[in-house]
């Protein structure tokens, strides 16, 4: 990494695409291995800065065991020789510097770890590959010299960091092989690293052809969006200014289509690359970095690209050397264990395609269990006990003419899916499908709760949408089961969850669940899913809607303490057949909403509909408001308004509560405010509104749901 990246940079960066500075031509061989980095973190803002200790702590005797004890395999060691050699011929080397570097060296490999040793911030070479190709040389000439009796097995070198300005991919070749000529005296079979132009952005690879040198492995470094990971960064100009979060729908596609970059560069090439460094700077908050470092290296360790996170403590740090500590959620980022308790919150708060990237695909064609610590993390992530294993996709798949195949790679969430075509629609929800194991035995009153990725593409129905009935059931004849849930499915991927009480006992893998497809002639692609006991919702915050820090609707300003999170997704959806989904809803809150669809009325109006968490206690005489900003999409009643019961509940059997109303609905959004007062205690936790949608056939949209306390009589 260079600290100070420009406007250049990034406009060239953009612009390279178009270039066509090098022709390499196609290959059909198969791809050669990348380094065996493993597990690998850079000793940023050490020996590269102008001298040690100018860019932070010096490195510590013991940092290596650190490292190691984490779990991590390899250190990417970047030197600034430049600044301790002579610029005259033979361009000696600092005998200081080079023991101090040897004596780093030694103590990363006496603690089992390899080493990636470059050169790193030779400003000049940047300035004037010409006139400093000779001096590039000489200082590799005495480098390969000095560490020529180290194991090639795991001391590799990499010729400079992050090529740019003057060196670009058109001359790169021709400044460095002086200097791979210079390491091959005395280093003849050793790795060598060669990054491209552009600071070695992924872009580079374009371009980037090497000489024939079955000893070359080619690097890429990953800092996108860059708006996202050097906001606050006082060395980039401009500085991007505070307050980008990564993990939008824009922000996933992006990241696929620059993994697609890289696997076009292996089938072109044949050599396999490593991602040598990628992170985000310190001023962003501590779970939008872990989010970022956890998915950006699945989606890579998916392509079978290795990932080197900057950096270890100075810059951008995973470890806090102040407080002797690995900061929480990191070292899961990059697929380790964490210490039993570490983590946890910072875990626990991830969305949940984070969360699918502490545990990426295992496989799709056969039962390969991941190790053990490996899911051990991400249950720690989850609420609730994991009672299924998410890294496996090979579920089977039923029906007449059913068809199926497994899509692996960085554009759906969590790094797989499942596609499935339905050739027609069924009679029943059922007769196609697929089944997705459950490991642990299922008693009664347990609550089960799945959460999955999906997404049509595409579906013989009216709007274009495909049709996912989701049921708990046992796998034996006469299949009974719970939960039966129908969902509409749109073309982009979306988070889709639902959840329910167990009415049977079911032993140890004799459960799944059931993913019924036959309701449309469709193609659906389904993701992993997850499936805990003991949670309400996999997607809130613990696995409970924690009280946020919305915006409050103006007509609810000051009338008292808002006791949930409206922008919460801690939803619980019930009733046979209900419809619900996440939909547009530009102007309101959060630009969404959730569809309720309702296909037929209901016995009672509490037979279909959902329950929104309350996070706080309540007290009995409590003056409350519950106000639910809603619209009618259509509706089977005399006057084409559509029902809401609403009502304040203990969420338990027998589910005692008070307010109960009714409102009225029109097809244009309207905020409805019911006052009432608490007729009981209710523990934190333990409350819901509870929106009742079965006292018509109608479809409604919700936009948010606030409930406050304190309000005066």
């Amino acid at each position: 990494m260079t600290r100070n990246r420009s406007k250049f940079w990034r406009r060239l960066q953009q612009a390279l695409p178009g270039f066509a500075l090098l022709t390499v031509a196609p290959t059909t061989q198969a791809a050669t291995a990348s380094l065996p980095v493993g597990h690998c973190i850079n000793m940023g803002n050490h020996l590269e800065a102008p001298n040690e200790g100018d860019w932070g702590r010096k490195i510590a005797d013991d940092d290596f065991k650190i490292i190691a004890k984490a779990g991590f395999d390899t250190i990417r060691l970047p030197v600034r020789w430049s600044a301790h050699a002579d610029k005259i011929a033979p361009y000696t080397i600092d005998p200081a510097f080079l023991a101090r570097t040897k004596h780093v060296v030694g103590l990363a490999r006496a603690a089992g770890l390899n080493v990636i040793l470059n050169d790193h911030n030779f400003e000049d070479l940047f300035k004037d590959p010409g006139a400093n190709q000779a001096r590039l040389a000489g200082i590799w000439k005495q480098i390969g010299a000095a560490f020529a009796d180290q194991d090639n097995a795991h001391l590799w070198f990499e010729i400079e960091n992050e090529p740019h300005d003057k060196l670009t991919n058109a001359n790169l070749i021709e400044t460095l092989s002086p200097a791979l000529a210079a390491i091959r005296e005395t280093n003849p079979d050793r790795p060598v690293v060669i990054g491209g132009e552009f600071w070695s952005g992924i872009n580079s690879l374009a371009t980037l052809a090497l000489p024939s040198d079955a000893n070359l492995i080619p690097t890429f470094h990953y800092y996108d969006p860059f708006a996202f990971t050097h906001q606050g960064a006082t060395w980039a100009d401009p500085v991007p200014p505070l307050g980008r979060t990564f993990g939008s729908e824009a922000d996933r596609a992006t990241l696929a289509a620059d993994v697609e970059k890289v696997r076009a560069y292996i089938a072109r090439t044949s050599k396999t690359p490593f991602m040598g460094e990628f992170g985000a700077h310190s001023t962003v908050p501590l779970a939008q970095r872990v989010l970022y470092q956890a998915t950006v290296r699945a989606a890579f360790d998916a392509a079978g690209i290795a990932s080197c996170a900057w950096a270890y403590t100075n810059t951008f740090p995973l470890y806090d050397s102040a407080q002797r500590k690995w900061l929480p959620g990191m070292r899961a980022a990059m697929g380790l264990a964490e210490p039993e308790g570490a983590g946890t919150e910072v875990l626990k708060a991830l969305p949940l395609a984070a969360k699918l990237a502490l545990a990426p695909v295992a496989t799709v064609s056969a039962q390969v269990k991941q190790p053990t610590a490996e899911l051990q993390v991400l249950e720690d992530a989850l609420p609730g006990t994991l009672i299924n294993d998410p890294t496996l996709l090979d579920w089977p798949v039923f029906g007449p003419d059913a068809r199926s195949k497994p899509i692996k790679g960085s554009a759906a969430p969590g790094g797989g899916a499942l596609q499935i075509r339905v050739p027609k629609k069924g009679a029943t929800l059922y007769e196609i499908g697929a089944n997705a194991p459950i490991t642990a035995a299922i008693k009664p009153g347990q609550r089960i709760t799945v959460a999955f990725y999906a997404r049509t593409v595409n579906a013989q129905t009216d709007d274009g949408r495909g049709v996912i009935g989701v049921r708990f059931q046992q796998n034996t004849a006469p299949y009974p089961g719970f939960g039966d849930t129908r969902l509409t499915i749109g073309s982009d991927w979306q988070l889709y969850e639902v959840t329910a009480l167990s009415d049977r006992a079911i032993g140890a893998g004799e459960a799944i669940v059931g993913f019924q497809l036959s309701g449309a002639k469709q193609v659906i692609e389904i993701g992993q899913a997850i499936v805990v006991e003991g949670a309400a919702s996999i997607i809130a915050k613990g696995g409970a809607t924690a009280v946020g820090t919305p915006v409050m609707l103006p007509q609810l300003e000051g009338k008292g303490t808002l006791i949930n999170d409206p922008a919460g997704t801690g939803w619980q959806f019930y009733g046979t057949g209900l419809g619900h989904d996440s939909v547009a809803a530009k102007g309101m809150p959060g630009d969404n909403a959730t569809r309720l669809t309702v296909p037929a009325a209901g016995a009672n109006p509490f037979d279909a509909g959902a329950n929104v968490p309350i996070s706080e206690a309540i007290a009995e005489g409590d003056i409350m408001i519950v106000a639910v900003l809603a619209r009618t999409i259509k509706a089977e009643t005399p006057d084409g308004l559509g029902r809401i019961t609403v009502r304040v509940q203990q969420n338990a059997a027998p589910y005692p509560g008070f307010g109960q109303n009714t409102i009225l609905i029109g097809p244009n959004w309207k905020l409805v405010q019911i006052k009432t007062q608490a007729k009981m205690d209710i523990a934190k936790g333990q409350a819901a509104v509870t929106l009742q949608m079965a006292g018509a056939k109608q479809t409604i949209e919700i936009g948010r749901v606030y409930v406050l306390t304190g309000v005066a009589p």
